[in-house]
């Protein structure tokens, strides 16, 4: 077990180190993050942002550095899996379990980034652990330990809310599971969760609550569209990021103990802590949109349940076929991420258009800065500030956020936005925003367009302008 979750570990370290593809604008935020450790962020708990200072304070700021916990990361979750399958069914279910989750696409593609899910799954893998032991064992040690997951898993995405949901929709399919959840240890779980995220509702108290606006602003309820084509692209995004086989046998195993069948108070737990997360998701989608990740907790819990499934049928040949066709898309996205080009030749070239070309548009950054006496260099784009904080360096010149209002709408916004004053500025900006944001200078030179190939035969065109006299939003 140790040696496969090694072995495939290894690898993604070392596919990381190797390959030329660039931060995606949410890592270089993340990296930005990590200078200024603290206990919150305009859009994120600050658990990314320790992680990524964590791992770059050791190994330096390149690319592979600030993305390399999330490889050694899922390993650890699938361990964890790995316990929860041992639990509930045998050892064997537990190490298919552990592997099918680390080798699911979704998985495997995250391996090759830093976000905030991955922190995530390793607290919600061992609350649930913890919690299923607490349910066997009178002693105070499991709900200690289930606290203390829930809270860091608060402080890396608030997702973990979902968590509470699953053990409640535990406590009313298991008779035991209701003893733990309205008992005095359930209540300690609670409040140590409530403890630990306590720094970041304080900091949030004292920065407008901007991540939890911005968490609710991301559903988009107010612009709902109930569009059940959106829910349908939802449900297909699971098959894809779960593996196509693996989702059916989850799907059987949920239809199973629906009907009441050869069910088991463990199956019916994993059950618990699978289906909330996909369920709230597939409402979500309906009203207005849902990416395909934001059910990822419920993977954790769905990985052995699945397996066991798909071992009952046809002699284990579906599940082998499941783990075939999960690791050859794991063997593709490996040959793409150490060689770009794969990509292009293979259709996918779209797929990683996010992570091109940033490195060459820092450098002809600070070759115009240099030409000229600037003060700073605005953009009005959250991820054009982030990739030139990261890929200008050094700049001889502060890199600034310009915003149309005084509402910050990032952390850019909200902590280096372009002052009113600034003599002359070197703008960066899209060309379809161009005139919004030159207006709010006394006056502008176009200096023409940087343009970059990136994947897919895309262009990314940035339009540079000399500005004076900042006046403000």
């Amino acid at each position: 077990m140790l040696a496969c979750v090694a072995a495939i570990t290894l690898v993604r370290v070392t596919v990381l180190v190797v390959s030329p593809l660039e931060l995606y604008p949410d890592e270089a935020q993340y990296w930005w993050w990590a200078q200024s450790p603290a206990f919150g962020y305009f859009s994120k708990p600050p658990m990314i942002a320790w992680i990524v200072w964590a791992a770059t304070s050791l190994l330096g700021n390149s690319e592979w550095a600030i993305r390399i916990a999330s490889p050694l990361l899922h390993g650890l979750t699938s361990l964890v899996v790995f316990t929860l399958g041992r639990k509930v069914f045998d050892s064997r279910i537990g190490l298919l379990g552990a592997l099918a989750y680390l080798t699911t696409p979704g998985v495997s593609y995250s391996s090759g980034l830093m976000s905030t899910d991955v922190p995530l799954l390793l607290c919600w893998a061992v609350a649930l652990y913890a919690f299923l032991r607490a349910l066997d064992k009178p002693a105070w040690r499991w709900p200690l330990l289930c606290g203390i997951a829930v809270g860091l898993g608060l402080l890396s995405k608030y997702a973990m809310l979902y968590f509470v949901l699953a053990a409640a929709v535990a406590a009313v399919a298991v008779p035991k599971a209701r003893v733990l959840v309205l008992g005095p240890r359930g209540a300690v779980i609670l409040l140590i969760g409530l403890l630990l995220i306590a720094p970041n509702l304080w900091w949030n108290a004292t920065h407008g609550f901007s991540t939890v606006a911005h968490t609710g602003a991301n559903a988009h309820w107010t612009r709902a569209r109930f569009n059940p084509l959106s829910t349908a692209g939802f449900v297909l995004g699971q098959f894809g990021v779960f593996g196509p086989l693996l989702m059916a046998g989850y799907l059987a195993a949920l239809w199973r103990l629906v009907r009441g069948s050869e069910r088991s108070d463990g199956e019916l737990l994993l059950a618990a802590f699978s289906a909330p997360p996909l369920m709230l998701m597939l409402v979500q989608s309906f009203i207005v949109t849902a990416n395909a990740n934001w059910a990822a907790t419920a993977y954790v819990a769905a990985a052995p349940l699945a397996v066991r499934e798909l071992a009952l049928w046809w002699r284990d040949r579906a599940l082998w076929a499941s783990f075939a066709i999960d690791t050859f898309a794991m063997l593709v996205l490996w040959a793409v991420l150490a060689e770009p080009a794969t990509a292009g030749r293979i259709g996918m070239g779209n797929a990683f258009k996010r992570e091109e070309g940033w490195r060459a548009l820092g450098r002809q950054i600070v070759r115009e800065v240099k030409k000229g006496n600037y003060d700073a260099v605005a953009s009005d784009n959250r991820s054009t500030v982030a990739e030139l904080l990261y890929y200008a360096r050094p700049c001889p010149v502060p890199i600034k956020a310009w915003s149309r209002d005084l509402r910050p709408r990032d952390h850019f916004q909200m902590t280096i936005r372009l002052s009113p004053g600034t003599a002359r500025v070197l703008l960066a900006v899209a060309p379809q925003d161009g005139p919004g944001v030159v207006a709010t200078f006394d006056s502008a030179k176009a200096l023409g367009s940087i343009v970059i190939p990136i994947g897919g035969h895309h262009r990314r065109v940035t339009k540079l302008y000399d500005a004076q006299g900042y006046r403000g939003p």
